[in-house]
């Protein structure tokens, strides 16, 4: 029986090293599909040998994969159909011939399709063979010399294997990996699922193939190392199946199968990005910045005339507007670490000697350097006469002070004034009565709103903040946020393309001075969709038409009439109203 168990890990083992290079090159459904669609190699070879144990059947197959891979690939360079249409249509296809072959010419022969499917890895041990004068089951020594090919293979070719994976672009522009090396590839999977049929059957074959790599790329990035850990998954796998196996007395295939997906979404939920890893991480941050948030506001009005009326329970409350389980919590632990201490015969809460160290270390972390008195240099107006200026050159429009004036809520007056002294500090000139921000003003305008939309991703994905309610209190933050805490958060956010509203992030998007609004890209033409603008009803819109940030399609026609646009994607033809279209950025490709 433990024969089995052997067969098993060298099955799996086999098949993982070359599942890392398929879930790289995404062809985890290519796998399925020659895993299929070799039967019917295996049925063409019968035919011509009329002998069940001849190679030529092995041969077959690997060749009817390969035949597999080149069709998929011919329907996909058609661009008629989509890649996973292809496979769909190709694996269906050859695998029902030969169930059709079988059922009507070999009923009496062992080409079980239920046998290929599943495997009968209890009844392997019983082929046998000598090897070396030692009695070995036929699988192993088999599944054995397959993972002694596929390593010696990798270990051959691995750094073209490595650059086509990763870089299939540059590797056919720089000549490392051509279509030759791809082929063989493939035929090597084939070859591999073939050899597996006997004893595991093709669905465990296609688990072993795909589950340990995919498990394995989720740990690592690093390929060495995603080989390994595909490995160790591999044998994890195999051992923990056989041994449910034989104790509830099932199907090993199927058992191993079942543990190698229950691994990967074990794996897919406690690994460093997994789902409750996130959680844990979610709840942790935000419980450390309720910490601080508590800590900075108390050590803001400390020392202050109002302090006695703003450092109550009460009032700390309605300031931060907390439920109340949730304010006793948190001053419970500040308390009880000895960061905040109650004064009880004022009834107030203060920082002890530790607390105001924290809160300075506090600040000194996030580059929250602005104090209360130091809050009337900062002149917000300024900034947001400039962001208004900026919003109105961002849609196209001319910039005049009576829009302006509307967009700000003020008088003409004031803008006047304003926008005076912008023209004297060289932020903002006038060209034809057009309002127009200098590269100074520009810079400014796009560093605010990098700040403001970086603090708007933080607080919906740290915070749990609802994306129709972040923007009032990332306006607080971006202005008294210094550039180098935007540099950290922008760090910490992982460079992000976008806010929650769609709008870039200035920093990572270097070009976006070459965007168009949709409405003005002409018939013919193909482009990328940016950015829209924050509208809930035309965000609301473009989710009913299933169009997306990064969305590439093509103008086909323009109605003269309604300014709707006729777009043509990769899938399906849409239609876009004008209002929407004029509020849609692209960026032509």
């Amino acid at each position: 029986m433990i024969e089995s168990l052997y067969i098993l890990i060298i099955t799996s083992l086999a098949c993982a090293v070359l599942g890392v290079f398929l879930v790289l090159r995404r062809l985890s459904m290519v796998s399925d599909a020659i895993s299929h669609s070799v039967l019917l190699g295996i049925v063409i070879g019968y035919f011509v040998t009329k002998d069940i144990g001849s190679v030529l059947l092995i041969i077959g197959a690997s060749l009817f994969g390969v035949l597999t891979t080149v069709c998929i690939e011919l329907l996909i360079k058609s661009k008629r159909v989509t890649e996973d249409a292809s496979v769909g249509i190709i694996f269906p296809l050859f695998f029902s011939i030969a169930v059709i072959l079988i059922t009507r010419y070999a009923r009496n022969v062992h080409l079980d399709t239920e046998v290929v499917l599943i495997g009968e890895i209890i009844l392997a041990p019983l082929h046998r063979i000598n090897f070396l004068g030692i009695s070995l089951p036929k699988a192993l020594v088999q599944m054995s010399l397959v993972l002694f090919i596929n390593a010696a293979f990798i270990a051959v070719f691995y750094r073209k294997l490595k650059i086509s994976s990763f870089d299939p672009v540059y590797a056919g522009v720089a000549g490392i990996a051509g279509t030759g090396l791809y082929y063989v590839f493939m035929a090597l999977v084939s070859f591999t699922a073939v050899s597996a049929f006997e004893s595991v059957g093709a669905i465990l074959a296609i688990a072993f193939f795909i589950s340990p790599a995919a498990s394995a790329y989720l740990i690592s990035k690093d390929l060495k190392i995603t080989i390994f850990l595909a490995a160790v998954y591999a044998v994890v796998n195999s051992c923990i199946g056989y041994f449910l196996a034989v104790k509830f007395n099932v199907s090993m295939s199927g058992m191993c199968a079942v543990v190698s997906g229950l691994t990967f979404m074990i794996t897919i939920a406690v690994y460093p990005g997994g789902i409750i890893t996130k959680m844990i991480r979610y709840i942790k941050n935000k419980n450390r910045f309720s910490r601080e948030l508590l800590i900075l506001h108390i050590d803001n009005h400390t020392g202050k005339k109002n302090a006695l009326g703003e450092l109550g329970y009460s009032t700390i409350r309605e300031h931060i507007a907390w439920s109340d389980r949730k304010l006793k919590n948190v001053l419970d632990k500040l308390i009880k670490k000895g960061y905040v201490y109650r004064a009880k015969e004022r009834g107030v809460y203060s920082l002890t000697e530790t607390g105001k160290k924290l809160s300075d270390d506090i600040r000194k972390h996030y580059g929250l350097r602005v104090r209360e008195n130091d809050m009337a240099k900062i002149d917000t107006g300024r900034d947001d006469y400039i962001l208004a200026i900026y919003e109105l050159i961002e849609k196209k429009e001319t910039a005049t002070n009576k829009k302006i004036a509307e967009i700000l809520g003020v008088k003409a007056a004031s803008v006047s004034e304003m926008l005076k002294k912008l023209v004297d500090e060289g932020e903002v000139y006038t060209e034809n009565k057009s309002i127009l921000l200098t590269e100074s003003g520009k810079i400014r305008a796009r560093t605010l709103l990098t700040k403001h939309r970086l603090w708007e991703l933080f607080l919906v994905e740290y915070l749990g903040y609802s994306w129709q309610d972040v923007h009032e209190d990332a306006k607080a933050l971006e202005y008294v946020t210094s550039n180098g805490l935007k540099d950290r958060l922008n760090e910490f956010l992982k460079k992000p393309m976008h806010c929650p509203h769609g709008n870039e992030i200035y920093e990572n998007h270097p070009d976006t001075d070459k965007l168009k609004k949709l409405s003005e890209v002409s018939r013919g033409i193909s482009c990328r969709l940016h950015k829209v603008e924050d509208d809930r009803d035309l965000i609301e819109y473009l989710e009913e038409k299933k169009i997306a940030l990064g969305d590439e399609f093509v103008v086909k026609d323009i109605d003269d009439f309604d300014d709707s646009i006729l777009v043509s994607s990769a899938t399906e033809d849409k239609h876009i109203a004008g209002k929407a279209a004029v509020r849609m950025m692209v960026e032509i490709i």
